[in-house]
C-alpha cells in the first residue's frame, strides 16, 4: 500500500497534487478527506488549506505500467504495456511494450535512448515508497534490450579477435556505463585478453588489450576493471 497526504486551496486540488506525486489516476486510489478548507476571519485570519491522504495498493510493477502507459499515451503512441515476471540477473521484472512497427523507433530512441529514459522516470515512480524493498523495472520494446546485448556481444568478440591477432590494444566506441559492463563481463572468461576502461564520460570507452601485452599469459587469468 502507498500512502500520501496532501495540501491544497481545496480537495480537489490536494487530491490532484497527491495522484500526480503517486503517478496514478483517480481510479487507482482510494481517497480520505482530513480536512476542509475553511477561510478563516474575514476570510484571511486563520484560513485552512485542504488536506487529504491518498493510498494506492498497486504493486511497484503495477504502478510502473500504468505510468508508463500514460506516458506514451501523452507521446500519442498506441500500445499496451505487460509486466513480465522474467528475472534479468537482479530479480527485477520487464515492462514489454507492445506497439506498431511504425512507433517502435519512437519509443527506443537512437541508441535505445528514450527506452533508458522511460525506464529511469519508470523506476522513481515505482519505488517511490522508500520503506518497502526496492524493485528494479527494465523497459522493453519489440524485444530491442536482447537485440542490443547480442549486438554487444559480437562487437566485443570481434575486437578480441582482432586484438589476439594484431598483438595490438583495440579501442570500442564510445558507450555507456551500462554497455561497458556488457563488454567486460563478456570478455573475462577469455584467457587471451584483459579490458580496462578509459576516458571520461559521455567519451569513455572500452579498452582490449591481448594478453601478451598485457603481460599475462594463457595460463593467468587477466584483470578487467569493470567501468
Amino acid at each position: 500500500m502507498k500512502r500520501i497526504v496532501a495540501t491544497g486551496r481545496t480537495v480537489e486540488e490536494a487530491v490532484t497534487s497527491a495522484l500526480v506525486k503517486l503517478g496514478v489516476t483517480r481510479s487507482q486510489a482510494q481517497i480520505k478527506v482530513l480536512q476542509e478548507p475553511t477561510k478563516g476571519l474575514f476570510g484571511l485570519l486563520g484560513a485552512k488549506e485542504a488536506e487529504v491522504e491518498v493510498s494506492v495498493s498497486l504493486s511497484p510493477g503495477e504502478l510502473g505500467r500504468d505510468f508508463l502507459a500514460q506516458v506514451l499515451r501523452r507521446m500519442n503512441v498506441e500500445a499496451r504495456v505487460k509486466v513480465l515476471s522474467i528475472s534479468e540477473g537482479d530479480g527485477g521484472q520487464t515492462l514489454d511494450v507492445m506497439c506498431s512497427e511504425e512507433d517502435l523507433p519512437i519509443i527506443i530512441g537512437r541508441h535505445g535512448a528514450t527506452l533508458d529514459s522511460l525506464q529511469y522516470l519508470v523506476n522513481i515512480v515505482a519505488n517511490q515508497d522508500k520503506s518497502e524493498e526496492y524493485v528494479r523495472l527494465f523497459v522493453d520494446a519489440g524485444g530491442y534490450r536482447q537485440r542490443h546485448k547480442d549486438s554487444i556481444y559480437r562487437m566485443a568478440e570481434r575486437a578480441a579477435e582482432r586484438a589476439v591477432r594484431t598483438r595490438r590494444s583495440i579501442a570500442l566506441e564510445p558507450m555507456s556505463a551500462a554497455d561497458r559492463k556488457l563488454v567486460h563481463t563478456h570478455l573475462q572468461e577469455r584467457e587471451d585478453v584483459t579490458t580496462t576502461s578509459e576516458g571520461v564520460d559521455p567519451n569513455r570507452k572500452v579498452i582490449v588489450i591481448p594478453a601478451t601485452q598485457s603481460g599475462v599469459g594463457h595460463s593467468g587469468r587477466s584483470r578487467r576493471v569493470l567501468s
